[in-house]
């Protein structure tokens, strides 16, 4: 398609850096396993494959989210053919297509471009088997569901939605009572079940990351955060799409079937999650699933009702913001107005990273470590090159490590007794004994935004985590 070509190109013509999940997913990719801190594992397996044909750039590390972006278009549009025609797979399409959501989600690396792909061909399947079609949809539905689940576990509200789907259309629980698509599911929780035992293995960490982040810091009635929240849904599907399945939601009684049963497929995850909104904090991006059916729905509805005006308004807003993004990701240093820098988290680091490996070759140090999360993600990538080897603070005794880098790439008793340049955001040095203290460096992050690391030599032979940085002015390099 026209526009993925576009997508990839501007992949190409982009001059921002990585942000830092997608660091990590890129560390990720460089040692497969069925599972990883924060995530399943199957975002880092695209990453890997993608890096054989073309590297590993940030374009590289990208391209699989648009790839997966163009999958997504055509089994929306396939989803919509089969429910109401041609008509509705041209809106349906093109309402995915250009979605705000889509132009954004298509030009970075994560974990929800997989999902969506596997969420939209495993609906796909399902309306086909529902429609009468082969035992080939069967196959495809098993491989979408394991592999959806493998790429985030978001992908099980597919099953209740499925059960509500039976609740409210005959069709649906005629083919819900078929042995043969519960087997395809169950193949889908076969495919996912080594990510369960690598869990298993490893203190389930996936999985308490994952409710750790659904648990939050409790729950609290926030109105503001629940109308951010569906504010941004709105932002995400289209203004136009998304107006078009409230609208019919709330007069259930001009409802045909087909389109009621992809109601039960997006509403349940659209109110379920605007609740927690509502009650502590959800992000905009995990009720992402429930978009696959209402891009559907609102092609259905656009071609029932004849619609044309306010389908092609909405996609004329898509078409406007993808052109934004394409020209800010190739000029990023020069987007922003005072007080607010869009490109700031992902502007700057490979710069540092360069300075970072300068300091290191004159002090005769191997190892950086970085103190955080962000510092390690970024400084793993963008050192990849080079014979420096980054590592972060081990854990207090009796702690769990709190991230990928922690559990994986932690200073051992053996780096003890060798220095180590230390990168940090922190300027006090009271923390670190014996820690010698060099020139900080100072990048720039847009026209007038500046991101300041300070270095030390750290030759205490520590390696676990020191205390906490305290607020402080920043001091005067040593003459050295």
């Amino acid at each position: 398609m026209v526009l993925t070509a576009v997508r990839l190109i501007g992949l190409w013509t982009a001059r921002t850096d990585l942000y830092v999940d997608e660091a990590q997913y890129w560390a990720w990719s460089q040692d497969l396993a069925w599972g990883y801190f924060s995530k399943p594992p199957f975002l880092a397996w695209m990453i890997a494959a993608a890096e054989p044909l073309c590297g590993s750039t940030e374009a590289c590390v990208r391209a699989p989210s648009t790839l997966s972006w163009a999958v997504t278009t055509l089994a929306v549009s396939a989803a919509a053919a089969t429910l109401g025609g041609r008509r509705a797979a041209w809106w349906a399409g093109l309402g995915v297509l250009l979605a705000p959501g889509a132009a954004f989600s298509a030009r970075i690396a994560s974990t929800d471009a997989p999902l969506l792909m596997f969420w939209a061909l495993t609906v796909l399947a399902f309306l086909r088997l529902r429609a009468g079609s082969g035992r080939g949809w069967l196959a495809l539905m098993a491989v979408s569901f394991g592999l959806g689940l493998l790429s985030k576990y978001a992908m099980a509200y597919l099953l209740p939605c499925l059960a509500i789907a039976a609740l409210v259309d005959a069709d649906s629980r005629r083919t819900l009572r078929r042995p043969d698509v519960w087997l395809a599911l169950a193949v889908g929780l076969l495919i996912f079940s080594p990510n369960l035992a690598w869990n298993a293995l490893n203190g389930a960490v996936t999985l308490q990351h994952t409710a750790d982040n659904a648990r939050g810091e409790g729950l609290g009635l926030d109105v503001g955060s629940g109308l951010e929240f569906i504010a941004a849904q709105f932002l995400l599907a289209g203004p136009v799409v998304l107006a078009a399945v409230a609208m019919a939601a709330v007069r259930p009684s001009t409802v045909r079937p087909d389109e009621r049963m992809m109601m039960a497929l997006s509403l349940p995850v659209l109110l379920a999650l605007t609740a927690l909104a509502l009650l502590g904090r959800a992000h905009a991006n995990w009720a992402a699933t429930a978009l696959i059916a209402v891009w559907v729905l609102s092609g259905l509805l656009f071609a029932r009702n004849r619609l044309q005006l306010w389908p092609v308004a909405g996609l004329l807003l898509g078409v406007a913001l993808q052109a934004v993004l394409l020209m800010g990701d190739a000029r990023p240093d020069r987007v922003g107005v005072p007080g607010s820098e869009p490109y700031k988290q992902v502007r700057g680091w490979s710069d540092l990273s360069h300075a970072v490996a300068r300091q290191a070759r004159e002090q005769g140090v191997s190892t950086v470590i970085a103190e955080t999360r962000a510092d390690a993600a970024q400084l793993t990538y963008y050192l990849r090159n080079s014979p420096l080897h980054v590592r972060v603070w081990r854990p207090p005794a009796g702690e769990a490590p709190e991230n990928y880098y922690e559990m994986t790439r932690a200073l051992e008793a053996a780096d003890a007794g060798r220095p180590a340049l230390l990168a940090t955001a922190c300027p006090v040095s009271d923390r670190l004994p014996h820690a010698r203290r060099l020139s900080p460096v100072t990048v720039r992050t847009g026209p007038t935004g500046r991101r300041t690391h300070h270095m030390f030599v750290v030759t205490d032979g520590s390696v676990s985590r020191p205390p906490p940085c305290t607020s402080g002015p920043a001091p005067a390099p040593d003459a050295s």
